[in-house]
């Protein structure tokens, strides 16, 4: 039989070992993002240049492609000079407004998301339509109040991140441990039970960017289940299909 002092410091090790590939991740995925704020392509959705490619099908804003970042159509017009630059970014937060949204949150933010504040911008950036700012960040004041407020559990501590458009939101929990993320999609929610809509991911936070840095982060979908009936969060696997379909 082994030595307690020999297993409690094997596991102490061991508890370490995670903690700096943790932070490795993490630092990893912050060089990324910073990559993205300078090459002025931070978020999902990118403008072609005037006039450019408006023949066929797609999205279009005025007379203006729409690209989705990191598809293949992107890249090959990024390549001929046909995608304009994203604007730069506003600077980043303010430690006072870090701490003053911490102290309205009840508990401190996830140490990743605390970075992109302090480090990369006061929001703006991100997946969906970009990370939603503090007190003077991109957005103004923070909308961090809605419908959701009414279903959020009692042993959570949500923080709303972004909104991905019809009334869909992505939220990171700050009481967790690995910060993992939920999310909100009324759409399909049963009439009567609008609390199916709030939903737990498969992702952590770090993960959650991760996959938005390499083009592979969805938007949340409530979808119920063929087999059980049961309403619950789409898999990365079912929304990579769907998008794929698109």
């Amino acid at each position: 039989m082994g030595s307690p002092v020999a297993s409690s410091n094997a596991l102490c090790g061991t508890l370490l070992n995670v903690e700096v590939i943790a932070r490795m991740a993490e630092d990893d995925v912050m060089r990324q993002i910073q990559a993205l704020v300078t090459a002025g392509e931070y978020l999902d959705q990118l403008l072609g240049i005037p006039g450019a490619r408006l023949s066929g099908g797609g999205a279009f804003v005025g007379n203006r492609r729409m690209y989705r970042r990191g598809t293949a159509e992107h890249l090959e017009a990024r390549a001929a000079g046909l995608v304009e630059k994203l604007p730069a970014l506003n600077s980043p937060a303010s430690m006072d407004a870090v701490e003053a949204a911490e102290r309205r949150l009840g508990h401190p933010m996830p140490p990743l998301l605390r970075r992109l504040y302090l480090e990369i911008g006061n929001g703006g950036f991100g997946p969906g339509y970009g990370i939603i700012g503090l007190r003077e960040g991109n957005f103004g004041e923070d909308p961090r109040r809605g419908a959701w407020d009414a279903f959020l559990p009692a042993d959570k501590c949500l923080f709303l991140l972004c909104t991905w458009g019809c009334a869909i939101y992505s939220f990171v929990d700050c009481a967790d441990a690995e910060a993992r993320m939920w999310g909100w999609d009324p759409n399909p929610a049963p009439r009567g039970d609008l609390g199916k809509a709030l939903f737990k991911e498969e992702l952590s936070f770090c993960e959650w960017l991760g996959r938005w840095v390499n083009g592979r982060t969805y938007q949340p979908v409530l979808v119920e289940d063929p087999d059980s009936g049961e309403w619950r969060c789409a898999t990365e696997e079912e929304k990579a299909m769907w998008m794929t379909a698109l």
